[in-house]
Order: structure tokens, then C-alpha cells, then sequence
């Protein structure tokens, strides 16, 4: 169950029907039987590193105390440098086998009901330019990049893969 706290007294939290959707809880929670976990918001992008010419992988998590013009690119924590780009596709089940049938962006509107598995897929660069003899594209996603292939880009590449199957999905 997902509820907001609106007041704690000892070990007894209240919510209210103006701050969820109901004011039943789905299942009977028993003290010393149950735990109770703050939900963390976390949004990612790439951004900039501090040397202000990398690429990085930036993480913001709300609630936080910024403000409300607070942006990932401008804000969030640097967490790997390197990251050129950051895909993330929705495994669709669409015969209910448990299995994806197919991979589609979140714009594609996937059937969230229906989806069994995340993919994700990071295109990695050196930090370090001149570390290759020419320019080399990469094949990410179906794409060449970058695109087009700068004259002076030595950068090394490497993309990475990962499918994760979701407990609670289908």
C-alpha cells in the first residue's frame, strides 16, 4: 500500500482520504508484522561534468530542498562520466506468456499493465580524447553515432546492455 503520513503519534501513523485515494488500506498491517519505507523519487539525464566538457550521468532525487526550479542537468549528482546517452525501453507482453514481446520507448505508450521487463542501454565514451587512430562511429540503438562523425572525435566508445525482468509484472 501506498498512502501519504498526515500525523505521527508514537507507532501509530494517520492518513486521510484528502491525501489518498481511500482511507482503507488494501490489507490489515500489523505492528512488529509490518514496515513502513519513505518512496524516493530519482530522475536521470545526462548532463555536463564539473570539467564542463564531459558528458556525465546525472541523478536528481526528490523530495529534495532546491526548489522547484531545480533541473537534473543543472542539480543532480554526477554518477559516471562518460555517459553519452541513456536509453530506457518497456518490455511489452502482448499474448500473456510473461514474456516481451516487443521493446518501446515510454512515448510509445506501452500497456504498463502489461510489461514484464526494463531495458536499459548506456553508450559510453572515454573521458580522454586521441585514444583511437581515426574517428569510429558506433552502432547504438539502430543508429550510427555520433552523427555526424566529427573530424577530430578519437573517442573510445563502448555500449552497454542490460534486460531486467520485473517481480511484480504481467
Amino acid at each position: 500500500d501506498i498512502f501519504q503520513v498526515t500525523a505521527i503519534a508514537g507507532n501509530t501513523l494517520t492518513h486521510t482520504t484528502a491525501n489518498n485515494n481511500s482511507d482503507s488500506l488494501t490489507n490489515a498491517h500489523t505492528q512488529g508484522e509490518s514496515s513502513v519505507y519513505l518512496v524516493n523519487e530519482h530522475e536521470y539525464c545526462i548532463g555536463t561534468g564539473a570539467d564542463l566538457t564531459t558528458p556525465v550521468l546525472r541523478r536528481l532525487t526528490f523530495p529534495n530542498n532546491l526548489g522547484t526550479g531545480a533541473t537534473c542537468a543543472a542539480n543532480g549528482d554526477e554518477m559516471i562520466e562518460g555517459v553519452e546517452n541513456m536509453q530506457i525501453l518497456y518490455g511489452e507482453d502482448t499474448d500473456a506468456d510473461d514474456v516481451a514481446n516487443r521493446y518501446v520507448a515510454g512515448t510509445e505508450g506501452p500497456a504498463m499493465e502489461n510489461v514484464v521487463s526494463v531495458r536499459i542501454s548506456l553508450l559510453l565514451r572515454s573521458v580522454n580524447n586521441n585514444l583511437l587512430t581515426d574517428p569510429t562511429q558506433v552502432t547504438y540503438n539502430g543508429a550510427n553515432f555520433p552523427n555526424p562523425l566529427p573530424a577530430n572525435d578519437r573517442y573510445l566508445r563502448k555500449v552497454f546492455n542490460a534486460t531486467v525482468s520485473l517481480r511484480n509484472g504481467g
